[in-house]
């Protein structure tokens, strides 16, 4: 990655982030492309001095003339709509921001910098249901909710533009990520529960329901060992910590992890766009030696603590 042209669309969100932090400590030389819309510039301030940020929307026809500037050797995209149950009240958003901007994206590498490599952050969302054995990347692809439709319509693109006009391209299907900077879906939720009322958690559903969750560094380390070591012929790759853990044993874990016993309450009813299981078969992405960085007790760990810290700041600004 030394010297490397990286173009990391989506690079002031979550994972994002976090990956343009991981690139700017090999090396490279990184262009961040993103709306704002959900990222937030605070995410890369460690890094600010050392990367060129382009506030910019991928459905803009400016896209075109970045990419002529920047020739990116890479193009790591993350940028898009991010949630299955907010899919349902917001189909349009979410289909322009992940399979038309993908779309958009794609023309405008195959226009100016053909040769670049292109590996797009995907989700298991497009297997919809799941399954209560691991799910292989061959597996039945039934969304349940738009953002898992828009989300492997783009994978189609990727794999389309691989084949018919010879990108180089792949898709990682992540199982939910985790990590510090993560504000909103599950983890979060349960910390913010237990920190509002440590003596009772409510659960939605019954707890039983099953994620295969990631690290946020072992997704980076995905991303990146995918764009320098997989064949980028438009395929698609699973990617999690291979830890599958129920929800109520995941608030469990939570809990001890904050140091609280709360009593746990479940509400029996899940909400529309959400899967019963997912467990990841990884063997495909393992199978190129891939091998993840943090284990997930740890990630867990560390996710906890950034929590008390980013709630403790937020606290004090409140009272400012």
């Amino acid at each position: 990655m030394k010297d490397g042209r990286v173009l990391v669309t989506g690079g002031a969100g979550f994972i994002g982030s976090h990956l343009v932090d991981e690139l700017v400590r090999r090396g490279a030389r990184v262009t961040v492309v993103d709306d704002l819309s959900k990222g937030r510039l605070d995410n890369i301030a460690g890094v600010a001095d050392r990367i060129d940020v382009h506030r910019k929307d991928l459905r803009e026809e400016a896209l075109v003339a970045l990419l002529t500037e920047v020739a990116p050797e890479l193009v790591l995209h993350l940028a898009g709509f991010a949630s299955a149950p907010d899919s349902v009240q917001a189909v349009r958003a979410d289909f322009e921001q992940n399979a038309l901007a993908t779309l958009n994206l794609l023309e405008g590498v195959r226009a100016v910098c053909p040769e670049a490599r292109v590996v797009f952050a995907s989700s298991a969302a497009v297997y919809g249901v799941g399954s209560d054995e691991p799910i292989r990347e061959t597996d039945l692809t039934e969304p349940l909710a738009p953002y898992g439709v828009s989300k492997l319509a783009a994978e189609r693109y990727m794999d389309v533009y691989a084949k018919v006009f010879g990108l180089r391209t792949a898709s990682l299907r992540l199982f939910p990520v985790f990590g510090p900077r993560l504000r909103r879906h599950v983890m979060w939720d349960l910390m913010v529960k237990l920190q509002a009322s440590p003596d009772e958690l409510t659960l939605e559903g019954d707890g039983t329901q099953v994620r295969d969750f990631l690290y946020v560094a072992n997704a980076v380390e995905a991303l990146l060992f995918v764009a320098q070591s997989a064949p980028l012929q438009g395929e698609v790759y699973n990617a999690s910590d291979e830890r599958p853990i129920t929800i109520r044993q995941l608030a469990e874990s939570i809990a001890a992890a904050m140091g609280l016993s709360p009593r746990v309450v479940t509400t029996g009813t899940v909400r529309p766009g959400s899967s019963r299981s997912w467990i990841a078969d990884v063997s495909k992405l393992r199978g190129l030696g891939f091998e993840p960085v943090v284990a997930g007790d740890e990630g867990l760990r560390d996710y906890v603590d950034w929590f008390r810290t980013e709630a403790s700041a937020t606290a004090g600004r409140s009272r400012r």
